[in-house]
């Protein structure tokens, strides 16, 4: 099947399709890697981002700035439940509400599976 693109007018339908300004997304492990891209890419599409990591996200907050985009840091572990009250009441607080969420927070054991302990495979999944 081949998508012919008629006008100007169905150009700017399809791209507004994918437009999220005046979004909130919740990124989780923003620091570096996939999740900095995911925060980054949300950022260009117009969303503001709540940002939630274990060490101070230096590089994403520069970053965030020159999106123009706010950017809301906040320093939680994701491996207990105890910090999830204060990162959701943190967010509303500044933003209203949170429209997106990205689960990207995690850890990675590099040892052969058969190796893994039962703690080993709680702390990854």
């Amino acid at each position: 099947t081949t998508l012919y693109i008629k006008s100007n007018k169905e150009i700017s339908m399809i791209l507004n399709s994918f437009d999220l300004k005046g979004k909130i997304a919740l990124v989780s492990g923003c620091d570096t890697g996939l999740g900095q891209g995911m925060a980054l890419g949300l950022a260009n599409a117009g969303c503001d981002i709540v940002g939630i990591n274990i060490v101070e996200p230096k590089e994403t907050i520069e970053r965030m700035a020159e999106t123009g985009r706010r950017f809301l840091d906040i320093r939680a572990d994701l491996m207990g439940l105890n910090d999830i009250p204060r990162i959701i009441e943190s967010a509303l607080s500044e933003f209203g509400r949170i429209d997106i969420l990205v689960n990207n927070a995690g850890i990675i054991r590099r040892n052969d599976a058969i190796d893994f302990s039962e703690k080993d495979w709680d702390d990854v999944m």
